[in-house]
């Protein structure tokens, strides 16, 4: 009797650890479930993408809960994961990736994957999103031979601009695009934040120049308009105010952030359906 009371104590026992653990599973599969409830994740990328260039894109986890906090989540973005331990609520997280879009034009944002480890890893929960985003692909500049004679607006003759360029006295400070070069990334400022911080400087200005797209050499279209995206870019650096003439679209001389983002997107565009350029136009 004595036997058969202990081998039966001790199938209680296992019962109820069984029963403990189906338990912890349950909660934890329902736990998991529940963090993946009312979240929104949204695309924060910069103003410079370029073909085939890897760019930091931002990506921002928004907790859209009124009380609770979202615990242990995982976005997916191709082969990159970034992990975000807690998000308040009615609060967003924002974290940088890194990214590679292939083709010129408008392209859409790749879907993510959101992952749940909550609560200790034992299900991992996830659900996929497709966020419906669209950007605009610069051609990749490509160095090729400078079609400028001269330099009228060099030298002596050279004035100050309060500009943004890659020369002269520091302007402002700005967030990081993803064209700017790494000399001017304002390291101390960027270790307090997260994310990078630029110096964006004073250009001088120079006499206009027109850059005609039919006499950028190439050995076919696509060359002659990542050669024409390298000129532009550093025309534009070295403080020279560009204009643009592609086909029948001409733009007049100009310079600053805003005017670059016109050049590129005409060049990203051309060819190809104008109406991106015309809502690109407007946003700039």
């Amino acid at each position: 009797m004595l036997g058969f009371a202990a081998v039966n104590t001790g199938n209680n026992l296992l019962y109820l650890l069984v029963s403990a653990l189906l338990g912890f599973m349950a909660v934890s599969g329902v736990l998991g479930k529940w963090n993946l409830s009312k979240v929104g994740v949204r695309y924060l990328p910069p103003n410079e993408i370029y073909d085939g260039l890897p760019t930091l894109l931002g990506i921002e986890l928004v907790n859209q809960r009124r009380r609770l906090p979202i615990f242990l989540m995982e976005i997916i973005v191709d082969d990159s994961t970034i992990f975000f331990p807690l998000v308040d609520p009615q609060q967003g997280r924002q974290k940088s990736l890194e990214i590679t879009l292939f083709g010129r034009g408008r392209r859409q944002l790749p879907a993510v994957a959101v992952r749940s480890r909550f609560p200790v890893n034992f299900f991992i929960r996830s659900q996929g999103l497709i966020i419906d985003q669209e950007v605009t692909v610069f051609p990749a500049p490509q160095p090729c031979p400078d079609l400028r004679q001269s330099d009228p607006g060099g030298g002596q003759g050279a004035q100050q601009s309060w500009q943004k360029g890659y020369e002269g006295d520091i302007d402002r400070i700005s967030d990081y695009r993803g064209g700017e070069p790494l000399k001017s990334i304002h390291w101390k400022l960027t270790a307090r934040h997260d994310r990078l911080k630029v110096k964006e400087l004073a250009a001088t200005t120079r006499k206009p120049v027109v850059l005609d797209l039919a006499e950028v050499p190439g050995s076919g279209l696509e060359q002659r308009l990542r050669h024409a995206s390298y000129l532009v870019t550093r025309w534009l650096r070295d403080g020279w105010p560009v204009g643009l003439k592609a086909g029948s679209l001409e733009l007049p001389p100009g310079v600053g952030q805003q005017h670059k983002l016109l050049l590129l997107q005409a060049l990203a565009h051309y060819g190809q359906d104008q109406a991106h350029y015309g809502q690109d136009q407007k946003t700039a």
